[in-house]
């Protein structure tokens, strides 16, 4: 398991025909085992709001 949330990333689904929807990965602490790895994959408008479904804060070295 990547994490205890679902992980919105920058990558966009399919615009042509979902238009502004987001990619979120990793599963989460409510799925069942198989949904829980980093190719796990689903979409959603960006505004989606669910208690598993988060994002990781990451720090770059200037």
């Amino acid at each position: 398991m990547i994490g205890n949330v679902w992980e919105w990333c920058w990558d966009l689904y399919d615009t042509e025909r979902y238009g502004n929807y987001r990619v979120f990965r990793g599963g989460s602490w409510a799925e069942v085992e198989n949904n829980c790895g980093s190719t796990s994959r689903r979409k959603s408008m960006p505004d989606l709001k669910i208690d598993d479904l988060g994002f990781r804060i990451a720090l770059t070295k200037p």
